[in-house]
């Protein structure tokens, strides 16, 4: 693995993967080729392939602060959309696509990606599953490693938080995340294990070489990893939201608690203690039921409601957040405990059309793009009942 690049301040940016559908079906067309096509080369040079030729994924630039992110991620979404209506297809942001089928999906043509067929089977057939990825900056490895022990307390959490993917395969399955379900069936998309330096992880990850489990470091799929190259901890455990003004919550929350963890790591503080089988239980309970679950507390093994613990999270953030100017979306993000998740949204939108999930998907493409007045002091959340 390459030496972590430090860096002075938490900065923060973004890799969302967007779902591509026929504006006429909303089912999801193989279109990332013309799509990238008619992007100028600017812009192509801040997009990727995923797995699927449906899938295109888009990178932000890095930022200092949430607000620089969000202009950021809410411009590139607006000219990804305009591509895509050249292509004749429409940009879509939610966890998963409530209705295509898996089974008709074709994969990317490249080496890395025919591995990843070839090797996992049907758990990679099934992986539609489009995710919001957040990078945060930190000064070096030690501090990076004791971030990402310390936020194994809130990695659940912020998942139910920021759940948007309750369909799939054409029916509610009955989580608030299918995204997660799906994505948990490939290895190494958990936690990842303790590690009590870097050199512990690159052991790991010279022995994972070895048997060909991995190929290089983006194989290591955990749900939160340090980046080294970039000089970052990305947490990957997140649906893509549709909204930006949510996108940018989860942002700033992970943002600020990434930085008062990595100030305790300088000061000297010692690294919490949390027991196994109940942040993998908190995992179950927030896939399935988000931000009404009950869960059991990791370190003191109370059983507490899962808004509460969050708003611990955000009490944790909120004098950092000051510090970072990002306050108005932590203020989102407290709205967010309030008028439920994007899970919610989907479903009282189904409602709303009948069980109609092509309305729901057509729905969810317009809700994509923001208007190019968007503003975070000015955003209202949607909810359930809007």
């Amino acid at each position: 693995m390459r030496p972590f690049t430090p860096n002075p301040h938490p900065t923060v940016g973004v890799e969302e993967e967007f779902h591509l559908i026929d504006p006429k079906t909303a089912e999801l067309a193989p279109c990332v080729d013309d799509v990238m096509a008619a992007l100028d080369e600017p812009l192509r040079r801040r997009v990727c392939h995923e797995l699927f030729t449906c899938v295109i994924e888009s990178n932000s630039r890095p930022a200092r602060t949430v607000d620089e992110l969000v202009v950021d991620v809410a411009e590139m979404r607006r000219r990804l959309a305009s591509a895509c209506a050249s292509a004749g297809v429409l940009l879509v942001a939610a966890g998963t696509h409530p209705f295509s089928d898996w089974r008709k999906q074709v994969f990317v043509d490249s080496d890395h990606y025919r591995w990843v067929r070839d090797g996992f089977g049907t758990a990679a057939r099934h992986m539609l599953a489009f995710g919001l990825h957040i990078h945060v900056g930190l000064g070096g490895a030690d501090e990076a490693l004791y971030v990402m022990h310390e936020m194994r307390r809130w990695v659940y959490p912020l998942m139910a938080m920021g759940a948007n993917s309750p369909y799939i395969a054409g029916q509610d399955a009955g989580l608030v995340s299918a995204r997660t379900h799906v994505f948990n069936a490939m290895p190494r998309t958990e936690l990842p294990p303790e590690f009590a330096d870097f050199a512990e992880l690159e052991d790991l990850y010279g022995k994972l070489l070895g048997t060909g489990d991995i190929t290089h470091p983006g194989d290591l799929w955990w749900c939160i990893r340090p980046q080294p190259v970039f000089g970052t901890l990305e947490i990957r455990t997140l649906d893509l939201p549709t909204d930006v003004a949510r996108l940018g919550a989860l942002v700033a929350v992970y943002q600020a608690a990434a930085a008062v963890y990595q100030d305790r790591f300088r000061a000297g503080a010692p690294r919490s203690t949390f027991r196994s089988e109940y942040l993998n239980q908190n995992r179950w309970r927030a896939m399935r039921d988000g931000l009404r679950a009950s869960i059991i507390e990791p370190q003191t093994g109370q059983i507490v409601a899962m808004v509460d613990h969050v708003s611990r999270l955000l009490d944790l953030a909120e004098g950092k957040a000051d510090e970072l100017s990002s306050e108005r979306y932590l203020r989102l993000a407290r709205q967010m405990l309030t008028v439920g998740t994007e899970a919610d949204v989907q479903r009282g939108l189904v409602e709303q059309f009948g069980g109609n999930l092509r309305e729901l998907e057509l729905a969810l493409a317009r809700r994509t793009v923001p208007a190019a007045t968007f503003a975070a002091e000015g955003a209202v959340l949607d909810s359930a009942t809007a």
